[in-house]
């Protein structure tokens, strides 16, 4: 099993310690754990800000960063929540 682990910008700077549990737990629990040099924002704040084109083009990032991982785990509800079900964007539906 191929686990991601997305660190988010959140727990990067605020607190990264959060990070370091999520993988040391993930690894005791016997996951591959890779953490993807290249992983970004998830687009939230510049989605609250008002730069939907921004959020839009960083959370396809993101997916597209993570979309070879068989599970993908992000130790805040929020980020994980805005890639999970993003809110409404030009040029894309609303999500079901």
């Amino acid at each position: 099993m191929r686990v991601a682990l997305f660190v988010t910008c959140l727990v990067d700077l605020m607190r990264p310690r959060i990070g370091f549990a999520a993988l040391k737990l993930l690894e005791a629990a016997g996951c591959d754990v890779t953490v993807p040099r290249a992983q970004t924002c998830c687009g939230q704040p510049g989605y609250n800000a008002g730069d939907r084109a921004g959020a839009l083009a960083l959370a396809r990032r993101v997916v597209d960063e993570f979309a070879p991982f068989d599970y993908v785990v992000a130790p805040s509800g929020s980020c994980a929540g805005t890639i999970r079900t993003p809110p409404p964007m030009p040029n894309r539906p609303a999500s079901a």
